[in-house]
């Protein structure tokens, strides 16, 4: 059972079935993609007969593209097709450095490692190979543990410097001592479905269906765990980011009815929208996080406000490169790059100027005043007063979801109040 593709068609049908409903008309299109990389090769899927009939024949494995990746550095794209062949591309001029077979049957996964110069890629019944990224040739094999439900690999990371690897399967992820012949087993990772590493690769974090989880790296030892505080769609599958704050680290979960987000030094997690997510990637350069969530494509701020969105975008994969300067979009036959430099300066920053009257009775409702008239008898009255007056008039909703964001930050109605305003403004 091929879990890997079944993960890519329930996100597309998961962010397609949010498209059936109707959009906000509000929301921009998807600038142009950067770069659009695909085969050389052109396959001629219908032929012509007698009569002006005609039929159509279903791609060979060799023209159907499955998988994709990018280094780290984003200088190279990786092709991954049905019959097993991969090819490297570099990703400015698209120019074919290597192109090879490393294995039969699919390839899942293809991750650089810039300090060992080897490319990863994984396949079906567990297998993981080391190969070199311009040959091709074999410099290492892992066939890795299956379980009783087979099914294939989901997610690898290895250390920086090589020395440990980590794979998560949905069963029975590992994490295993690279510097052994074969490699021994370092800890057991479970039924885990994502994992992420901390910047400074100190803790590696790990989301299941119930919830997340911290290891130190080295020892391997638990350092915190938190129930989701909502589930993954029943079609999907979970995802995990985690991005530098302040002194420490925050991870970002999508969930069925919005984006989770957890404070990693105390395991503290709280929603900060409401639109169900499908997937969520890292935009290393401005430790940003994207949001693929229902009509729309995100791009929020490590406390988990909204900074960019446009309208969603088809997709079978997406993907950031490490160092955050491509976002990937793997179609049918294709892969698309955006550089997030570029489409983060696309968009004005996200400030909810829908926040009006409307939004400002819901707050002092919320808050257990009885109308906006109270405010007069409030502290920074002035300010807040000219504040609701140069607001415009907007929707309710997003006033809502704003200031439920920021409730729970501050207990004083008088420090919260400007606070507020000031945001959703």
């Amino acid at each position: 059972m091929i879990m890997k593709r079944l993960f890519f068609v329930a996100m597309f049908l998961a962010a397609w079935s949010g498209l059936a409903q109707t959009p906000p008309a509000s929301l921009p299109e998807l600038p142009s993609p950067t770069k659009t990389i695909q085969d050389k090769k052109q396959f001629n899927a219908v032929t012509l007969g007698p009569g002006n009939n005609f039929s159509i024949r279903a791609a060979p494995p060799d023209f159907q593209l499955d998988s994709f990746g990018l280094s780290p550095d984003g200088k190279w794209v990786f092709l991954g097709w049905a019959s097993g062949r991969l090819e490297v591309r570099d990703s400015q001029t698209e120019t074919r450095i290597g192109e090879f077979k490393p294995m039969q049957g699919p390839i899942f996964e293809a991750d650089y490692n810039e300090q060992t110069k080897q490319l990863l890629v994984t396949g079906q019944h567990g297998l993981i190979r080391f190969v070199d990224p311009h040959s091709g040739k074999m410099l290492r094999e892992i066939h890795a543990e299956i379980g009783k439900r087979k099914y294939d690999i989901q997610k690898v990371i290895v250390a920086g410097d090589g020395s440990w690897l980590a794979y998560v399967n949905q069963e029975n992820g590992k994490i295993l001592d690279l510097k052994s012949e074969p490699p021994n087993s370092l800890a057991d990772l479970g039924d885990a479905y994502d994992l992420a590493l901390t910047r400074d690769e100190s803790e590696l974090w790990l989301v299941n269906r119930e919830k997340i989880i911290g290891l130190k790296v080295g020892s391997w030892k638990e350092i915190g765990s938190a129930p989701l505080l909502d589930k993954v769609r029943p079609d999907g599958t979970p995802s995990l980011a985690v991005v530098s704050a302040g002194q420490g680290a925050v991870a970002f979960v999508p969930s069925q009815s919005g984006l989770l987000r957890y404070e990693l030094n105390t395991i503290n997690g709280r929603k900060v929208t409401q639109n169900p997510a499908y997937w969520v990637g890292i935009n290393a350069a401005s430790n940003e996080i994207l949001v693929n969530e229902m009509h729309a494509l995100s791009l929020y701020s490590s406390d988990g406000t909204v900074r960019c969105q446009w309208k969603q975008h088809r997709s079978r994969e997406l993907k950031v490169n490490e160092n955050g300067e491509w976002l990937g979009s793997l179609d049918f036959g294709k892969v698309e790059l955006w550089s997030l430099s570029s489409l983060a300066s696309s968009c004005a920053e996200h400030k909810p100027k829908q926040y009006a009257r409307a939004g400002a009775d819901l707050f002092f409702k919320v808050r257990g005043f009885p109308s906006r008239s109270r405010a007069a008898d409030l502290p920074n009255r002035r300010y807040t007063c000219r504040r609701l007056k140069s607001a415009k008039d907007g929707k309710r909703e997003h006033a809502h979801q704003s200031l439920l964001r920021l409730l729970p930050a501050r207990e004083s109605h008088h420090e919260l109040l400007p606070l507020a305003l000031e945001n959703a403004l």
